[in-house]
């Protein structure tokens, strides 16, 4: 295809911008006219190559050279976002801006110096990634950085010998789908500099006060993972979270923890949410055998489905005193997915059940040929306590879960001579 004509197909290619409800505007990216993925425009290219010709390259990077590091070094995807070619762009027209860095330390001289020497002994590792960023909208030969900091710092220095360098640039549907880009860049084997708890805090912060993310638990729960799961561990990411409200303060809370304290004064335990409901008090503590027939069942509240210490009490108190025993399910710390997580719990509490089932086929020589008389199994699942309990801005205003809820965090009705929640058509 001639200049002339992708340069014409290149201008007919149009965007769609839309307006996100939280005011940024974006902009999704169609198909080109033959329904190719949209690319740099070609006016965009000629310059850059206008600009490279007859610079200094010490490295020796050419095109093929990037054809090669296709192979070796294939482009990093991220959600919400999409690559538009991989290019050589004058280190004059990549800028970043400081603010946007995520580290602490926007200049580390041992980062740099480190940089500096493999470029010396070796020269360019074909098999590491490039920088990377996305056009400016102001002037799109310009590339706003967002990986690659200190490699710009390595060649600003004219005795490199280096005036132009390989970008992967991206396209993003929002600012915050650029800032956990920004963020993931990092995760890589190449010579980078680690990102701390702090500078994962600061991303979390940042996106709060540019608007980019809601001013909610789950909103900066979901946001944390997004930008540390892969470089951090689980409990690295709380960490980040918690510090992270902590910074700023008056969180919109919509998730709710349980503690299992029986004290009188303390908020948000186990006992307090079955005494509100009505539900009889866990265990068989301080209850005489005649009390707890009397009472018609037992409870327990359990994080797993298949909690050991639940199943033996329930099997050895239910089947002594010959009443149901009924478990609560609930997650101990915040999680990202509840319904997943409620789903999970079903799933450990049936696999527990058939265990106990195929034990007890085999100690008495019987079989399962109709299946086992749902009733008379002592230990049942009531519910699920509830932990959205504010509406969620993120997640098109979900309603706030009230009282004791299904796997879906429907209201329900507990009713002691019922249904095990897992034989129900919605458990």
């Amino acid at each position: 295809m001639s200049e002339i004509l992708e340069r014409t197909l290149e201008g007919i290619d149009q965007t769609l911008k839309v307006v996100k409800p939280h005011g940024h505007s974006i902009t999704k990216p169609k198909l080109s006219l033959h329904g190719h993925p949209k690319k740099v425009p070609l006016e965009v290219r000629l310059k850059w190559e206008e600009m490279i010709k007859g610079k200094p390259n010490k490295l020796n990077l050419h095109e093929d050279l990037i054809q090669v590091t296709e192979k070796l070094a294939p482009p990093m995807e991220f959600k919400g976002g999409r690559r538009l070619g991989r290019h050589l762009v004058p280190l004059t027209n990549i800028v970043f801006n400081p603010k946007d860095q995520p580290r602490d330390k926007k200049n580390d001289v041992n980062h740099v110096d480190d940089l500096s020497n493999r470029y010396e002994l070796m020269g360019y590792d074909k098999s590491a990634l490039p920088m990377m960023g996305t056009l400016s909208e102001g002037n799109p030969t310009v590339v706003d950085g967002f990986a690659g900091f200190h490699r710009t710092v390595v060649f600003s220095n004219a005795t490199n010998g280096q005036s132009f360098y390989i970008v992967d640039i991206y396209e993003f549907d929002s600012p915050l789908a650029r800032r956990i880009a920004r963020s993931r860049s990092n995760h890589h084997k190449d010579v980078f500099l680690p990102q701390t708890i702090n500078d994962y805090v600061k991303e979390v912060v940042n996106a709060v006060n540019d608007d980019e993310c809601a001013k909610t638990e789950t909103a900066i729960s979901q946001l944390a993972h997004d930008l540390a799961e892969g470089d951090k561990t689980e409990k690295q990411i709380e960490r980040i979270i918690r510090n992270a409200i902590n910074m700023l303060g008056s969180v919109y809370a919509v998730f709710r923890t349980y503690s299992s304290s029986t004290s009188k004064d303390a908020d948000n335990t186990l006992s307090k949410f079955l005494a509100n409901e009505g539900i009889v008090t866990q265990g068989i503590k301080d209850r005489s055998d005649e009390e707890l027939i009397e009472q018609g069942y037992i409870t327990y509240c359990a994080a797993e489905g298949d909690n050991k210490s639940a199943w033996a009490r329930a099997i050895t108190n239910g089947q002594r005193l010959g009443i149901p025993v009924w478990v609560f399910g609930y997650a101990s710390t915040r999680v990202v997915d509840l319904k997943s997580f409620r789903e999970q719990w079903i799933k450990e509490f049936k696999e527990s059940k058939s265990l106990f089932i195929d034990w007890a086929c085999d100690i008495t020589g019987s079989s399962l040929e109709d299946g086992i008389i749902e009733d008379d199994f002592v230990y049942k699942v009531g519910g699920f306590l509830p932990q959205h309990v504010k509406a969620d801005n993120t997640n098109g205003g979900k309603p706030t879960e009230v009282g004791l809820v299904d796997v879906n965090g429907n209201s329900i009705v507990f009713d002691p001579d019922g249904q095990c929640l897992t034989e129900k058509t919605n458990g």
